[in-house]
């Protein structure tokens, strides 16, 4: 019996839109029969993590995080005599996976795993969350990032564009990339009624962390008098480490048509708004707007990442230029001189979004690993 071992470079956030992808491939090989063990350091663990404990041949392994005395030693020596213990347990080696899937917030998050494959002769496939445009790998890490995605049987991205952003970081091509999608939290096929449009609401559907997801941004938008005087509502769905940096925002723009909605089923968010905002700095390609799209809203992006990929731009979503209020502030009034058309055009983004994502990524990816071990 085959055994597959997924671990994620994620050891800080509980969870996040990255671990999906992950967790239903590892789902639909259990269903399979096959062996599947995950290695992650979270604890205690993510409560969507408990359906893998049901299975027999399921297996759970913790990374080690390096001792505080390691830690204190390796800030004050020199790089090379610095001692860089492997988190993997010892376990996990016993254990003799034949295939690790490493799953990796970025371009260079899995470096250390993937040398762990090569060192222990394990067959590995990298998975490729987001690529932030603003990172630039030292020579050092780029050649580690070369001959890590190099030696993988297969190097899958959520995005052309994290692709072509992670070539130009290592001066060469990308060895056996393909672009996969995310599983995603709404029915692939529903039919949610459009809400009323007394009242236009737009949702902001991401973490509260500006540095990725450009909230301040947005809210810098909606501070201007024509969008505080006009029959909209903006409500931010989510959690994370700036929230009371939202509250403040809000409070120094006196934005009284903007509100924290916390976290919320994402089938009742398009239940009672019209469409999404998302004025991201970098991505892959985000849940949110596939959600969106699946639900029948459209979506007002920036132009970062795969977000162009998924909608044809003025006909079934706008699209922002960049992650500046200047250009996000033109693509929502572009919206919005159309606000008449929304449904229309969220009809067009549901029916566009099918022939870019699949019903069941999950299993198209097991599908893709299981065909090369």
């Amino acid at each position: 019996m085959k055994k597959i071992l997924f671990f994620t470079s994620n050891d800080h956030r509980s969870w996040g839109g990255s671990e999906e992808l992950w967790l239903a491939c590892a789902n639909d090989a259990l269903k399979l029969g096959l062996e599947v063990g995950i290695c992650v350091q979270w604890d205690p663990l993510p409560s969507k993590l408990n359906t893998l404990k049901d299975f027999r041949n399921f297996t759970l392994f913790k990374k080690q995080p390096s001792s505080f005395f390691v830690r204190v030693y390796n800030r004050f020596t020199p790089r090379k005599f610095r001692i860089e213990p492997s988190p993997y347990p010892k376990a996990l080696i016993k254990w003799s996976p034949d295939v690790i899937i490493l799953s990796q917030g970025n371009s260079a998050d899995g470096l250390d795993a993937m040398q762990f494959c090569m060192q222990n002769k394990i067959k590995y496939f990298t998975i490729c969350q987001a690529v932030y445009e603003g990172f630039w790998p030292d020579t050092e890490k780029a050649d580690k990032m070369r001959n890590g995605y190099n030696n993988a049987i297969a190097n899958y991205f959520v995005s052309n564009a994290n692709l072509n952003t992670t070539i130009l970081q290592i001066g060469e091509g990308v060895k056996n990339a393909k672009v996969v999608r995310n599983p995603f939290n709404v029915p692939y096929y529903n039919n949610i009624a459009y809400p009323d449009t007394s009242i236009f609401k737009f949702a902001c559907v991401a973490r509260y962390e500006f540095f990725a997801k450009g909230q301040d941004v947005l809210l810098e938008v909606l501070s201007q008098d024509k969008w505080k005087n006009r029959n909209v509502i903006t409500t931010l769905f989510g959690n994370g480490l700036n929230e009371e940096g939202l509250h403040r925002l809000i409070r120094y723009f006196n934005l009284k048509n903007v509100f924290v909605g916390g976290q919320v089923q994402t089938s009742d968010i398009w239940k009672q708004n019209h469409a999404l905002v998302l004025p991201s700095r970098f991505e892959g390609l985000p849940l949110a707007l596939v959600e969106a799209m699946l639900s029948g809203r459209f979506g007002i992006v920036s132009n970062v990442s795969g977000n162009k990929e998924v909608f044809i731009n003025e006909q079934s979503g706008f699209l922002a230029e960049a992650p500046q209020a200047e250009y996000f502030d033109i693509a929502m009034e572009k919206a919005w001189q159309r606000k008449d058309e929304w449904e229309a055009i969220g009809i067009k983004a549901k029916q566009y979004i099918k022939t870019i994502v699949p019903e069941n990524p999950g299993k198209e990816l097991l599908n893709m690993i299981t065909a090369n071990i």
